[in-house]
């Protein structure tokens, strides 16, 4: 068995190079995985130490791959370690305001009704003392009526502020992890009209460069709307065709969102390998086609590799003028990797390009790899290029046996059916990892919404651009609109089919990870023995399906609690305050958001009135304390005391205490009542003292 394996191994030695970004992301996931922030000199001195090993057991093949692998997973450690370092920047402590702030604008991002959100830089505090350490980057919400803002203009503005709010429960989306890697220090909304200052003075060519970039994509995505509102599109068809090209999705409605999510085409409004495609291959297509017109130009000169260079730069324009997010970036690297192979007659292999373009992202974004637009988007694409890699030659003959036209059309639609469902297969788990929803008939909107977007939407995008030196784009925006809101109707009418998603609950992060190393196991080798990765997938969804959740969950402030009741479902304790904390609970229960409150549900497990509630589960009595009262509580049963309020003096037999201070200093609470005792896990267990959680900046203070 041992001499079989090794002989796999051996055969499949081409393969080997596509394990490095696996190396590299391992390293990354490591730094994450930490508990605690480790030095800048730990990666370092472990590569040198990987170096060194390397160097010494050159002679055994077995042991130069070894610390290849240490060396590339302790380059990515490394790489994160520093990027955390260089990001590094004050954050807000404590909530303030309304307080007067001044600084320039970074960035624009247009959302609903006319509302901005805006990306403060060179911040300044005129109310505050200069000794005080504040953020020099922030980010604020401006009402509607506020107001024409552009990139690179100075903002004066009275605003309520806030720490970037953490995790609504351990495992949960963790916001200020991603504010700390963009440098934003605090974020809240604008009080009042804010005023234009004298523009604060750029850093250089580079900043200069940025805002400019800036500015012409929030110019470009108002001139796209206001195009498609003039011909009457409706449906939100403008903010989506702005999304297709400016990567600015904040204007899209939730309603339309939720609807393209719902019927598999939230693909569609993410600028990645499906868009960047069509835009190399038209372009590729229509010069090549018109050089190809020209035959003295033809027969002298290498047309193709003339038309491969323009449809390159065409696609880093559109990188460019998108924001360059991270599936942007990675449908990029491919394409110019493939465009790159014809310029220099090389052949391009599909494997080998994704890999250098997740070594590329993973260099420049390190923190990317735990966000569900890197994990859903390499996902998708190692699951096609595998899947074709294995029935390409099937596919190959079957298309060589059948010329006619009716045969081309039975191999488009079968192609994009089968596109779907790999790429919808490969991305499940993660779908339900980070958004607890699954499309049910993503395989109906993508073969009736794909056509679209490759016959009439992107055409018309690029149709628009052609016609912008010459104030005609507008013809283009519309015709694109049009497209859109044929797409849009139908991914309202496939949303609407019955059962047409699924609401399930979260898994834990080690199902995803032996669920990751699963498929990677079976997508990057090609012998027989890939098969062995399908047991870490199994594995994987079989430890998502088994963990058990929180019985208990209470907020950081102490007045929102929510328990498990008889038939799985989480009841929450009475009233409306942190709206949008008891859709998120509700949501990683696998209730699709809907906070169901304890009177809708009767259970015999949980008792609730005015001040509080008493939950009774796996032998134990937790005591919710949610108001101040005089009136006597019977605490003879008790076994934990929960709230934001002190415990009467009736409950001093409690075993455990979970009061206002230990909220206020561990965040949210998760308690699992076992019969042998109580477990608990917090916000700040879960993140760990890393510099981007406030909880360990707060233990540092005491």
């Amino acid at each position: 068995m041992i001499v079989s394996l090794q002989s796999a191994f051996l055969a499949e030695r081409a393969r080997w190079i596509l394990w490095l970004p696996v190396a590299f992301g391992a390293g990354i996931a490591t730094y994450f995985g930490l508990p605690v922030e480790p030095p800048l000199w730990l990666g370092p001195l472990l590569l040198g130490c990987a170096t060194v090993a390397g160097v010494c057991f050159r002679r055994h093949d077995v042991m130069v791959l070894l610390a290849c692998g240490a060396f590339f997973g302790l380059l990515g450690f490394s790489i994160a370690v520093y990027r955390s370092a260089s990001v590094a920047a004050p954050v807000l402590a404590e909530p303030v305001g309304p307080i007067a702030i001044e600084g320039r604008i970074a960035e624009i991002e247009p959302l609903e009704h006319g509302v901005l959100r805006l990306v403060l830089d060179h911040v300044i505090w005129p109310q505050v003392g200069a000794p005080t350490v504040l953020p020099a980057r922030i980010r604020v919400r401006l009402g509607q009526g506020s107001g024409d803002w552009q990139a690179g203009q100075g903002i004066a503005l009275r605003a309520m502020l806030l720490p970037p709010p953490d995790p609504a429960a351990p495992g949960t989306y963790d916001f200020s992890r991603q504010a700390w890697f963009q440098g934003i220090g605090a974020v809240g909304y604008a009080v009042g009209r804010p005023r234009r200052q004298g523009d604060a003075a750029f850093d250089g060519l580079r900043e200069r460069l940025r805002l400019h970039l800036a500015a012409v994509r929030h110019a470009l995505t108002e001139r796209i709307v206001a195009a498609v509102a003039d011909a009457g599109i409706g449906a939100g068809s403008g903010a989506v065709a702005a999304a297709l090209i400016t990567a600015e999705r904040g204007s899209v409605s939730p309603e339309i969102l939720q609807a393209y999510r719902d019927a598999g085409l939230a693909h569609v409004l993410v600028i990645a390998g499906m868009h960047m495609s069509m835009v190399a291959g038209l372009v590729f297509v229509a010069l090549r086609s018109g050089l190809a017109a020209i035959p003295w130009l033809a027969l002298r000169y290498p047309i193709k590799k003339w038309t491969a260079a323009g449809a390159l730069c065409v696609t880093f324009a559109y990188l460019v003028i998108s924001g360059a997010p991270v599936p942007t970036q990675r449908a990029f690297t491919m394409n110019a990797i493939v465009l790159l192979a014809v310029l220099f007659d090389r052949e391009a292999i599909s494997l080998r390009s994704i890999t250098w373009a997740a070594l590329l992202v993973l260099t420049l974004h390190p923190e990317a790899l735990v966000g569900a637009s890197f994990q859903m988007s390499f996902a998708a694409v190692y699951g096609l290029i595998s899947g074709y890699e294995a029935i390409g030659p099937i596919l190959g003959r079957w298309r060589h046996g059948h010329r006619s036209w009716w045969s081309q059309i039975l191999f488009y639609v079968g192609g994009i059916l089968l596109t779907t469902q790999i790429a919808g297969t490969a991305t499940a788990f993660y779908t339900v990892f980070h958004f607890n929803r699954f499309a049910t008939y993503g395989l109906l909107g993508n073969c009736l919404a794909v056509p679209i977007v490759g016959f009439w939407v992107m055409p018309s995008a690029l149709l628009a651009f052609c016609l912008m030196p010459f104030g005609l784009d507008g013809w283009g925006w519309q015709s694109m609109g049009w497209g859109i809101f044929c797409i849009s109707r139908i991914a309202l009418w496939v949303s609407s089919l019955p059962g047409a998603s699924i609401d399930l609950p979260s898994v834990p992060t080690s199902a995803l990870i032996l669920f990751s190393l699963g498929g990677l196991w079976l997508v990057l080798w090609k012998k027989r023995w890939r098969l062995f990765g399908l047991a870490g997938v199994i594995a994987g969804i079989g430890l998502g399906v088994v963990v058990r959740p929180p019985d208990m969950l209470v907020s950081a402030s102490g007045q929102v609690m929510a328990a498990r009741a008889n038939d799985g479902r989480m009841t929450f304790s009475p009233g409306w305050k942190e709206k949008s904390l008891r859709g998120s609970w509700a949501k990683q229960a696998g209730q699709g958001g809907n906070a169901l409150a304890w009177y809708d549900n009767p259970d015999d497990r949980l008792h609730c009135d005015r001040w509080s509630c008493r939950y009774r589960a796996g032998g134990h009595v937790v005591l919710f304390l949610r108001q101040q009262n005089d009136r006597a509580i019977d605490c003879r049963d008790v076994d934990w005391v929960v709230g934001s309020v002190a415990p009467p003096e009736a409950c001093p037999l409690a075993a455990g205490t979970i009061d206002r201070q230990a909220l206020h200093q561990r965040g949210t609470h998760a308690l699992w009542l076992h019969p042998e005792g109580v477990e608990t896990l917090t916000v700040a267990d879960w993140q760990g003292r890393r510099p981007w959680s406030h909880f360990s900046v707060a233990a540092k203070s005491d």
